[in-house]
């Protein structure tokens, strides 16, 4: 996961490097799937984007930090947050049935072996 702070006039210069970053990334080992969430002003406005990434191990996620710095970093103002979150605990909605439970992830990063 990646939290972002944004400067506001500068949302289109960072939405546009975001989306060269995930042409990189999306070719890079262990890869899954990314999705960039924007805050609605609801709640919280601390951060204006946050990045949920999916890879099949943190090594690969590191590696592939390590050889490329994300090109929305070089906005002025933009600042990321990355980490590696696992999932711990999962709360479904009582009606979702046992399949969908176990098929559903927004992010993981598969148990150490």
């Amino acid at each position: 996961m990646n939290v972002f702070l944004v400067p506001k006039e500068r949302e289109e210069d960072f939405l546009r490097e975001w989306t060269l970053t995930t042409e990189v990334f999306k070719t890079k080992p262990g890869f899954i799937e990314t999705h960039l969430h924007r805050n609605t002003g609801t709640g919280n406005q601390t951060f204006q984007f946050i990045n949920v990434a999916r890879w099949t191990s943190a090594a690969d996620w590191q590696s592939t930090h390590d050889d490329y710095n994300p090109t929305e970093y070089s906005v002025p103002g933009v600042k990321g947050h990355p980490a590696i979150f696992q999932a711990i605990m999962n709360v479904y909605a009582d009606a979702l049935a046992p399949a969908e439970r176990a098929e559903h992830w927004i992010a993981s990063i598969p148990p150490a072996a």
